[in-house]
């Protein structure tokens, strides 16, 4: 009789234990360094980010927290989080393609680290807990204004566990639900046609490295807790095989509204994206030290089918059937901007135009902002004002008056 209790007790543990084996775990650990997680960055390289990060260190270590987000005992992307703001500085992933298109349902997930340093590891299901270094699900809940928006969208993960990785609160900032699920939307669509035809590696194997980040706004949050940020970036650049060329582009938008749904975001080069956030003594660079091409963007390779959404499938010659584009240019804005006038200042650059961007390198110039090779005498307006007032800030929490 004891010796069948022995072996029963023997079998359920070694049952539990192979449940346990099969069970997904989320382990997303809160790391020192961005090195740490340096395969998701093209040539190990991390972005340099005035005041964040610069030269591949993190210049305040207790605020800004890089974290490998790791689901299933794997890696997935990473992202340089924010516990002051609570919102990402950017999210960046090497994109392989998509092998499940389906989009997962929306677990949202936060980080125990951030909390604590000796905290599980695991990525947790948000029960709707208060944080103090993070957002929760609890915090975007009882408004119609902002969308829950991924900085690496789901659309960006190769399959389904790298979907459901996407999905922690710690890839999302408070995003105009109509510029998520517009404009925004359909850069992020037209991108991923572009990398999926266009960038081949010398295996002929799905390869590139997209970058997205969020510009803190000066003093404007969601429930008195997460900043609003002002402005969205993207960029993307990796090697064409079958093209023998590198390729690269960005975009940027202001965080406010489409005024319309035929509004697209301009498509602009690195070396335009770079100037728009750059300091008066210190310059943004999304890929530093790579050859990724400074001057030139991707638009002469936009798909024209309508499934990829990119303005270029749209044609010139169509007068009857004008978009919008979403200029996003906040170094037109001539002084600092004050408590409430900001926003208004960044929504009036949006301008409507009756053709698509041409694929030049230089700035477009529009009626109603100044394109940001113009404002080079503004060296601390616009973008770098709010990179240089988003760190000194005493109090980043305040709402408008």
């Amino acid at each position: 009789m004891k010796m069948v209790l022995m072996m029963t007790r023997c079998y359920l543990v070694i049952t539990a234990l192979l449940l346990l084996s099969v069970i997904p775990t989320a382990v997303t650990e809160v790391v020192k360094s961005m090195s740490d997680c340096d395969q998701f960055l093209l040539d190990g390289a991390p972005p340099h980010v005035p005041g964040v990060l610069e030269d591949g260190k993190i210049l305040d270590q207790n605020r800004y927290k890089p974290i490998c987000q790791t689901y299933m005992n794997k890696r997935r992307f990473v992202t340089l989080y924010d516990i002051k703001n609570r919102i990402p500085v950017f999210s960046a992933i090497k994109y392989r393609g998509q092998h499940d298109s389906r989009r997962p349902q929306n677990r949202w997930k936060i980080e125990p680290q951030l909390e604590k340093a000796d905290y599980d590891k695991n990525m947790l299901d948000d029960k709707g807990s208060i944080n103090k270094h993070q957002a929760g699900k609890m915090d975007y809940r009882n408004n119609r204004t902002f969308d829950r928006g991924h900085l690496l969208p789901s659309a960006y993960a190769f399959n389904k566990t790298d979907k459901i990785s996407t999905f922690t609160l710690t890839n999302i900032v408070p995003q105009a639900a109509t510029f998520n699920q517009g404009s925004w939307n359909k850069m992020e669509k037209c991108i991923k046609c572009v990398m999926d035809k266009y960038c081949k590696n010398n295996n002929n194997n799905t390869e590139g490295f997209v970058v997205t980040g969020a510009l803190p706004s000066s003093n404007n949050t969601l429930n008195n807790k997460i900043n609003i940020p002002s402005m969205l970036w993207s960029a993307f650049c990796c090697y064409s095989s079958n093209m023998n060329m590198w390729l690269a582009s960005a975009h940027w938008g202001t965080n406010v509204p489409d005024e319309s749904e035929t509004e697209y975001l301009q498509t602009k080069t690195l070396s335009e994206l770079h100037h728009e956030l750059s300091t008066a003594d210190s310059e943004f660079k999304v890929f530093p030290g790579t050859r990724c091409p400074l001057h030139r963007t991707v638009t002469r390779f936009y798909p024209t089918s309508k499934n990829c959404y990119c303005p270029s499938s749209i044609s010139p010659n169509v007068t009857s059937q004008p978009f919008t584009t979403k200029s996003g240019s906040l170094m037109s804005i001539s002084s600092p901007p004050a408590s409430t006038a900001s926003t208004a200042a960044i929504t009036s650059a949006s301008t409507s135009i009756s053709s698509p961007p041409a694929p030049t390198s230089g700035p477009i110039i529009t009626t109603s902002a100044t394109g940001s090779d113009a404002a080079t005498s503004l060296p601390l307006t616009g973008a770098a004002y709010l990179w240089h007032t988003h760190i000194s800030t005493s109090d980043p929490h305040k709402t408008n008056p």
